[in-house]
């Protein structure tokens, strides 16, 4: 019963990281495009929703339901992204993949057209080996993947290994079902606005 309280801290830690960092990244890239310290720190981010959307999907009692929503918010969230098929789009197909084995492959093809990408559904199975099967193998499989990334900026999503290997699990007010999802459109939305009248 204590490892399970333990883990559920860890996991709504890793939540709030994920949508601070992801603020932080997005605060630069529309407010202060020529910070390369908030673009640096918001790479932490991506790596934390897919952790967060591995326990997701392990633990939600009705996937059909959690995949809907992720979609719908990806959709609300298309006309002020500058990917069309943007991040929740991205966990949502890795979700399917990891869900029913079955459908890997064509997950991992329609990869290819939402944001991140190819890197991003494999970095997503990475951090699944990590926390769900064999640790070496995706300890080997994520420092492989990011080292390709060097000198990119997206390199320093490394970071985020420290929260997702670590015990680190400190006791924080808890993340509300499926807000970190829909901060998304909603923070975009904000700062799309803030940027119209600041720039």
């Amino acid at each position: 019963m204590l490892e399970v309280k333990s883990f559920d801290r860890k996991t709504n830690f890793i939540k709030w990281l994920a949508i601070v960092t992801m603020l932080i990244d997005h605060i630069g890239a529309y407010l202060v495009p020529e910070s390369v310290l908030l673009r640096l720190i918001g790479r932490i981010s991506f790596p934390c929703f897919l952790y967060t959307t591995v326990q997701g999907t392990k633990r939600t009692s009705n996937f059909p339901r959690y995949i809907i929503q992720l979609l719908l918010l990806g959709f609300v969230s298309m006309p002020v992204t500058d990917q069309t098929f943007n991040i929740l789009f991205s966990l949502a197909l890795f979700a399917l993949s990891m869900k029913d084995k079955r459908l890997i492959l064509p997950c991992f093809f329609l990869s290819y057209f939402v944001e991140y990408s190819l890197y991003g559904f494999i970095l997503g199975w990475t951090i699944y080996f990590i926390s769900e099967e064999n640790k070496w193998i995706g300890l080997a499989g994520f420092l492989l993947l990011q080292f390709s990334s060097f000198p990119s900026i997206q390199f320093y999503a490394i970071l985020a290994l420290i929260p997702i290997i670590t015990d680190f699990n400190p006791k924080l007010v808890r993340v509300p079902k499926l807000f970190g999802y829909a901060f998304y459109p909603l923070h975009l939305w904000i700062l799309r606005l803030l940027q119209s009248f600041l720039i």
